[in-house]
């Protein structure tokens, strides 16, 4: 698929305009801005996405909304000179961190059957490869689902590396339910008539970069990479046409599905293999726990105790000037008037009702989402005694975990192989991805060292592990050479051991 002639092509494509609403909505929810959220659900003022300008700017059908909208609290518009005192609750920002700490806590384990290729992939996990995971899984979380690119620049660095893109910035291509190429793009420059937008197309064996001048809604013409600033230093390396052969099988990009079947996009052609965000649905739920939260701060700013007093009681500065009550003052003199009460007024504060409705949505909320509340440190998530006794309570998150790894692990091994290959290719190193890798995600719950030595002895007791395995359950982040090298420390050890007791208790002398 090469890329877009360009003209009056509109951009993004209107068939992917159901996703751009939608990624638009899990945006400001993950966001958690006040602003982005009352900017989607009561107009598009407040938008400042590219992407989510593009939708709602067309003339065309294509910005058209639901023709019934759901009530809803961001929606409401503040009245002119109030201010506003919603509350926002960050439960979708949480919910994607939760994901991502359950996926990435700890680096999974990369492993080759060639030696020179072990070693690169070692290099790789140590090398900030970790925080670019948890970065992109928090994305898949809240998005639907993430890409993830191959870049390298050897003035930066000595070997390859990657970068989430957002899926509200890319236009895919697909084969089957595979992805077969995918084109990034991003707003390098724009005023008020024009729009400069920079396009990556990532195929099997090349990667092409088009610069576009066109409107907020239109792509506009191509013109040369050297005629902005910008792209400039590309089309130094790749020439104003911007093609770079990489010479590899393998896609210089992948998708990573948070969760599918996509619910909602099921009729979508041009979205039907897209991810399902962990939000998708809660909306409107997690829209009333805000409300819920409002309300209670409305009843404690209500709660205030005022006093009322008869309108005599108030002293005037003068003309034109306000009228007030000294609080101060001890004894009232010449208060004329049929009522001369002076009366205190405090309204309860409805905490338990309140706490009460905030904590059923909220459950409500995270086991919609595919988790546990236990792992968001509820009620429930009392001191456990054994890992069996926290992954029982916490079985929900953990399924979920399961789930989203079955699209995690295969699109790590073709990045992998990818990210081998440029090492190969630019930087002369002498890996092999053809040998094919393995990707093993450590165990969620750890259990004690104590459990772990009981387990052990009873496989060692039934003569059914051997002890290279042993010291692999005992340390699953372990490469391959450092499990090797302990094997052999502890056969070394168990040899010498016999020899050291002879010596220090020799036998004794027949008599």
């Amino acid at each position: 698929m090469p890329l877009p002639v360009g003209g009056k092509t509109l951009w993004p494509p209107p068939e992917l305009d159901p996703v751009a609403r939608k990624l638009t909505e899990w945006t400001a929810w993950y966001s958690g801005d006040p602003d982005a959220l009352t900017g989607f659900y009561s107009g598009a003022g407040s938008l400042t996405h590219p992407t989510a300008q593009a939708f709602f700017a067309s003339d065309k059908p294509r910005g058209a909304g639901p023709t019934t909208a759901p009530r809803t609290f961001w929606g409401q518009t503040l009245t002119p000179g109030t201010l506003r005192t919603k509350l926002h609750v960050p439960v979708a920002a949480d919910i994607a961190e939760l994901s991502a700490n359950l996926l990435f806590a700890e680096m999974p384990k990369f492993t080759s059957t060639d030696s020179t290729t072990q070693k690169e992939l070692d290099a790789f996990q140590t090398d900030g490869m970790h925080a670019a995971l948890q970065e992109a899984a928090e994305i898949c979380s809240a998005m639907g689902g993430v890409f993830l690119k191959v870049v390298w620049d050897q003035t930066q660095a000595d070997r390859p590396w990657l970068v989430p893109e957002r899926p509200e910035n890319a236009v895919c291509s697909w084969a089957w339910d595979r992805l077969q190429s995918v084109t990034f793009w991003d707003i390098v420059y724009q005023d008020n008539e024009d729009t400069l937008r920079l396009l990556e197309l990532h195929e099997r064996g090349s990667i092409s970069y088009g610069l576009y001048k066109g409107t907020v809604t239109e792509l506009g013409e191509r013109i040369p990479l050297s005629a902005f600033e910008g792209t400039a230093d590309r089309a130094e390396l790749y020439g104003d046409q911007g093609v770079l052969l990489t010479n590899l099988p393998w896609l210089t990009a992948a998708y990573v599905p948070n969760v599918r079947p996509n619910r909602i996009w099921a009729g979508c052609r041009a979205a039907v293999n897209l991810g399902r965000s962990d939000l998708a649905g809660i909306e409107l739920m997690m829209d009333a726990l805000d409300e819920t939260y409002t309300s209670l701060m409305r009843d404690l700013r209500l709660s205030k105790s005022r006093i009322i007093v008869p309108e005599a009681a108030l002293e005037i500065d003068g003309p034109g000037q306000a009228a007030r009550f000294d609080m101060e003052r001890e004894v009232f003199v010449g208060i004329m008037g049929l009522d001369t009460t002076v009366t205190a007024n405090q309204f309860d504060i409805r905490v338990d009702e309140h706490l009460a409705l905030a904590e059923a949505l909220f459950e409500q909320i995270v086991s919609s989402a595919g988790y546990s509340v236990q792992s968001f440190g509820g009620k429930g998530d009392v001191a456990a005694v054994t890992a069996t006794e926290v992954q029982a309570r916490k079985e929900q998150s953990l399924s979920t975990r399961g789930q989203k790894i079955l699209y995690w692990r295969p699109a790590l091994q073709g990045l992998f192989q990818a990210l081998l290959g440029i090492d190969r290719e630019v930087f002369g190193t002498r890996s092999n991805p053809e040998a094919g890798i393995g990707v093993a995600f450590p165990t969620a719950v750890q259990p004690s060292l104590k459990e772990m030595a009981e387990t052990l002895t009873v496989l060692v007791s039934a003569k059914a592990m051997s002890l290279k395995l042993r010291v692999q359950t005992l340390h699953p982040t372990w490469t391959k050479t450092q499990v090797d090298q302990e094997v052999q420390a502890i056969l070394a050890e168990e040899t010498r051991a016999p020899m050291a007791r002879l010596i220090a208790e020799p036998a004794p002398l027949p008599q």
